[in-house]
């Protein structure tokens, strides 16, 4: 999350010639409103070299990080008829740094396009999601605390945008997948519970249906559930086990408990009670994607390599571009002997994913 302070605090201020032209045909010129640019590293401005570009550059730093300044409104304007179609540049600059995993750069521009745009969804909703990515992968990268805090700031971000009356309804579920899969179960149901009042038939409805199932008729959205599962992502994993244990016993029908209790016993690496438990969840209907992934961490444990090797495959048919998966199908060949295989399985994640941390170091580990 950018620093406002600093980021405004290192620009200039310049003043119109007063002989310049100020009709731009679509817009006129103040040339009582002075203009920002950013000095050179010198912290100088050779007014020779001031160009229309860097005007706009350092004016969409403005708006980036100071939306209300006072003479906002003009320099969205003075954009708009200079640049007609700055609002769709910045869309496909932004989108590129996203694939790019170039995080500090996608904020940097789809900030610029909210402060441009003030009253668009698109930009507040892509801010919600850009954290939210940026959040996976900082916890990919073993920095909790940053994600964390990214975390808290797309949970902001959603907050602040489905509080409007012109919300998307695709930000619904998006918010609701978001809470989902941080354990905030209770928030999930209602969440995506909004989002199938008015969302349109296709895949996403079904997945919400599914989440919305598991939160209220599988108990996910039960206190006990969800005291269990904060605890176990807070590291408490002998209370979390308890809980755990106590939710599968008073709900052993459903497979939520018998997921979570052996999710519980694969964290305290009692690898074989943990693979039970899991079986029992197979057993009672769950086919997500999470299970065979938790079953194919015991049985490699277990040096059980057929059934691992098998359990990730199920876990690919469901979600087929989940690196997770397919860095653990390279440990599994490497714990084999089988190097060659492992490589290839971990550039099949990096081509997926350039920026995976798990799956870069494990790669270069081999090859050096």
């Amino acid at each position: 999350m950018n620093n406002k302070q600093d980021s405004l605090e290192k620009l200039l201020w310049i003043n119109l010639p007063a002989d310049i032209d100020t009709d731009m045909g679509a817009f006129i010129l103040n040339p009582e409103i002075p203009l920002p640019v950013e000095p050179d590293e010198n912290g100088d401005v050779d007014m020779e070299e001031i160009t229309w570009e860097k005007i706009i550059a350092a004016s969409l730093l403005v708006l980036a990080n100071s939306p209300s300044y006072e003479h906002a409104d003009y320099y969205r304007a003075f954009l708009t008829a200079l640049r007609p179609g700055l609002a769709a540049e910045l869309m496909e600059a932004y989108r590129e740094r996203i694939n790019e995993a170039d995080w500090t750069h996608a904020e940097d521009i789809i900030l610029a396009l909210r402060g441009l745009e003030p009253d668009s969804v698109e930009p507040r909703h892509a801010i919600a999601g850009l954290y939210n990515k940026r959040a996976v992968y900082e916890r990919k990268s073993g920095d909790a605390q940053i994600a964390e805090s990214y975390e808290g700031a797309a949970e902001a971000a959603y907050n602040e945008l489905l509080s409007e009356d012109s919300a998307p309804v695709d930000a619904w579920y998006d918010a609701g997948l978001f809470r989902y899969k941080r354990g905030e179960f209770l928030g999930a149901a209602e969440t995506l519970e909004t989002f199938l009042m008015s969302a349109p038939e296709g895949p996403r409805r079904k997945d919400a249906e599914r989440l919305v199932r598991y939160c209220r008729d599988e108990g996910q959205a039960d206190t006990l559930y969800r005291e269990a599962y904060a605890a176990l992502n807070a590291g408490q994993i002998e209370e979390g086990t308890r809980m755990a244990r106590e939710f599968r016993d008073n709900r052993p029908e459903g497979w939520p408990g018998w997921f979570l209790l052996g999710w519980a016993l694969r964290l305290s690496e009692e690898w074989q009670e943990a693979r039970e438990a899991l079986e029992g969840a197979r057993e009672r209907g769950c086919r997500e994607s999470d299970l065979f992934n938790e079953l194919a961490i015991c049985t490699r444990a277990l040096r059980d390599f057929d059934a691992s090797s098998a359990a990730l495959k199920e876990a690919l048919k469901r979600d087929p571009e989940n690196i997770k998966i397919l860095s653990n199908m390279a440990i599994i060949h490497l714990e084999k002997g089988d190097k060659e295989e492992a490589v290839r399985w971990l550039q099949t994640a990096l081509t997926m994913d350039p920026s995976d941390p798990i799956s870069r170091q494990l790669l270069d580990d081999l090859t050096i």
